[in-house]
């Protein structure tokens, strides 16, 4: 299987729940009172509108008997990697603030300067 995103991987734990709780021959309602669950947070997890999280998929293992794995078996889910932000220097921010009060042809004057300053000093 292809890498998922997170509206696949939804819609795969959406089934895999699905399958669940055909087997099982029970109601909505009743599987949601076995799982210690409101019934609109197990409809929501059962559409595929939002993904468990790890409590709520051990409460799956436990009532159901099956594992981790089973949710997951033949993923090869990568998660996007996460974007760090870098802080910027009290010096940066005034700059960008008072860049940002220029006009237009004020912006391309500085970065003008500011490219030719970097060109010779650097």
């Amino acid at each position: 299987m292809d890498i998922l995103d997170t509206n696949e991987l939804k819609k795969l734990i959406s089934r895999k729940m699905t399958l669940l709780l055909e087997k099982s021959g029970k109601t909505i309602e009743a599987t949601a009172y076995d799982l210690d669950m409101e019934f609109s947070q197990y409809y929501r997890l059962l559409r595929g509108q939002r993904l468990p999280i790890l409590p709520t998929l051990l409460r799956f293992n436990k009532l159901y008997g099956v594992n981790m794995d089973w949710w997951f078996a033949g993923v090869d889910y990568v998660p996007p990697p996460r974007q760090t932000r870098t802080r910027a220097n009290p010096l940066e921010l005034q700059l960008i603030h008072a860049f940002r009060k220029l006009n237009d042809k004020s912006q391309k004057t500085a970065v003008a300067v500011l490219r030719t300053l970097a060109r010779n000093l650097g």
